[in-house]
């Protein structure tokens, strides 16, 4: 590799030079803090990408949360492009050319966002790190290159990563984490949220007090959720395991960080203990909703001196939901709220992977407040110990998304992306989607792919085939759309209810469907995935390191396929 090509730029075109350690495996890149103090903006490694219209090759670009998969942009012949995006899910892109294949790691300790600049039919892709927005200059810039065969591709680049974090016990195989009974548990069963209560969302109050508090709808109360727990033993559902969203006063993003009493409106204490109790009776798992992320005025333990500061010195304000104004808290002060609150509910019992929302679904927040001023790297410390003391809590560990922070200590995702559950956007520089999450990531950590394919067995049929060959865990939701106001509910349209018996045994038929087909693919969650392959013709193939492969056919019509004849809208295990 040229050492040429191994600098930075800042703001004004000045030219810093890393320094490069080579390991054999990989190089290691490090440019001092010393060196670039007085920058306000960085572009890092700016020729490495490079690539003119008509080269062989691509580059594969990071999802962010609301993305379908890993951005692969072919170099040809298009429009002037300046396309700049944060929030990388995992922290590392690929470069594809001839005669050079390479992964290229950036380490996370400061905000950063990936910018793909095409001009006059010239490529240019870099990591630009500005210092005047977050994080500002208090550590080094460090990267890694890890050189791939010239025959190497996007498939690799996504096995390198698992390899190597693998082996610096930065993740763990699942077949450990399946070590815990409430993990091994959830590697065969599917998951059932329940949202049982919530306010307007977004709501019309913004700052709310107890006077002006708006009303909880009810939807499911406590004893309403031991009636679905019946219903599924009823039906036959082996094994599922039941989380309690928006049990807590006033439900559903209601008051966090308060949780109780449980909402009174709903049974209360009594009613949640007891609902806990008769579902382990039943054979089944349960858990509860919390949230480590957002606090709300109208919280009995809201504490401003909790709040991130931004750099302007405001308080960061971050999303408007049922509690009103959402303030983001610091995750060095969280660490606090994390053991004050959550050990009275660990005693309650629940015995599956109690979920915390948020936290690994967006990069920590770098804070400025005076009293407790943290880096983004300090926020990543401590949202892996939050983590980890939750999953020790309770015996296992649940949230929203998966950042690749939290890779280690998760042990399922709600959905590893939003998807295109807020609708498809065109990315200029996205040729297609590649799920290369999923190569990386599977046997290592359950997931459900995207917030579409949420409700799977309930969804339009590429969702549910996406959920098989993305190689998913089940997750089913009853009320998972109680968005107002016209906002999207990101979750698909097609939803679990139970206002009704005839609702309830419909949506139960659905999650003896998703338990059925669970158990037959379960075994599939411990094998890593060796690529992922998506044809011309419509069939995309998930191949296993045991051999195995999951080829599904994305057409209306039946497809042949090494002699087998394949459904629409569906798949063959070979």
């Amino acid at each position: 590799m040229l050492k040429e090509l191994l600098y930075a730029e800042n703001e004004c075109g000045k030219r810093f030079d890393f320094d490069v350690l080579d390991t054999g495996k990989s190089l290691l890149l490090t440019l001092k803090k010393e060196t670039i103090w007085n920058c306000k903006q960085l572009r890092v490694l700016p020729t490495l990408g490079a690539a003119k219209a008509g080269d062989e090759g691509y580059w594969i670009l990071p999802r962010t949360i609301t993305r379908v998969g890993e951005m692969q942009t072919f170099f040809t012949q298009r429009e002037d492009v300046d396309y700049a995006y944060e929030k990388p899910m995992m922290s590392w892109y690929g470069i594809k050319k001839k005669e050079f294949c390479c992964l290229v790691r950036v380490y996370r300790n400061y905000w950063y966002q990936m910018h793909a600049v095409i001009a006059n039919n010239e490529y240019a892709v870099f990591p630009e790190f500005d210092f005047t927005t977050h994080d500002k200059i208090y550590d080094d810039i460090r990267l890694e290159i890890v050189p791939l065969p010239e025959t190497g591709d996007y498939n690799d680049m996504a096995r390198a990563e698992r390899e190597l974090r693998l082996s610096r016990g930065e993740i763990i195989p699942l077949t450990e984490k399946c070590k815990r009974p409430a993990v091994e548990y959830a590697r065969k069963y599917p998951l059932i949220r329940i949202r049982m209560g919530w306010k307007p969302s977004p709501s019309p109050v913004f700052h709310q007090t107890e006077a002006t508090e708006p009303d909880m709808f009810v939807a499911c109360d406590f004893k309403r959720v031991r009636d679905i727990a019946d219903e599924l033993k009823r039906q036959g559902v082996e094994g599922a395991e039941l989380q309690l969203v928006g049990w807590n006063r006033s439900g559903h993003d209601g008051r966090f960080p308060q949780l109780f009493p449980a909402d009174p409106r709903l049974g209360g204490d009594q009613g949640l203990k007891e609902t806990i109790d008769y579902v382990k009776s039943l054979g089944y798992r349960i858990s509860t909703h919390t949230n480590t992320i957002d606090c709300y005025e109208i919280a009995d333990t809201f504490d401003w001196d909790d709040v991130v500061v931004d750099r302007d010195g405001s308080y960061n304000q971050t999303g408007h939901y049922s509690g009103g104004y959402a303030y983001h808290v610091c995750l060095e002060k969280q660490w606090k709220n994390t053991k004050r609150d959550l050990p009275a509910l660990a005693a309650l019992g629940e015995n599956g992977l109690h979920f915390t929302d948020v936290i690994s679904i967006v990069p920590p927040d770098d804070c400025h407040a005076p009293h407790h001023p943290s880096t983004t790297e300090n926020g990543i410390f401590y949202a892996q110990k939050i983590m980890e003391y939750t999953n020790g809590l309770f015996g296992g560990f649940s949230s929203e998304g998966c950042m690749d922070f939290a890779m280690k200590h998760i042990d399922f995702g709600l959905y590893s992306t939003f998807g295109n559950g807020f609708g498809k956007k065109v990315i200029p520089v996205a040729d297609r989607y590649l799920p290369l999450f999923e190569v990386a990531y599977h046997g290592t950590v359950l997931y459900n792919p995207t917030a579409t394919t949420v409700n799977y067995t309930a969804q339009p049929p590429e969702e549910r085939l996406s959920m098989i060959l993305r190689g998913g865990r089940p997750a089913m939701y009853f009320y998972s759309k109680f968005r107002t106001g016209g906002q999207k509910n990101w979750m698909g349209e097609n939803d679990l209810t139970c206002a009704d018996d005839e609702a309830l045994r419909w949506s139960v038929a659905r999650i003896k469907e998703a338990c059925d087909e669970q158990l037959s693919l379960a075994d599939k969650q411990l094998i890593y995935i060796k690529g992922y392959e998506i044809c011309d013709n419509g069939i995309e193939i998930c191949s296993y390191e045991d051999g195995s492969r999951i080829v599904g056919n994305f057409n209306a019509h039946a497809v042949v396929y090494e002699n087998t004849t394949i459904a629409p809208w569906s798949y063959v295990v070979l």
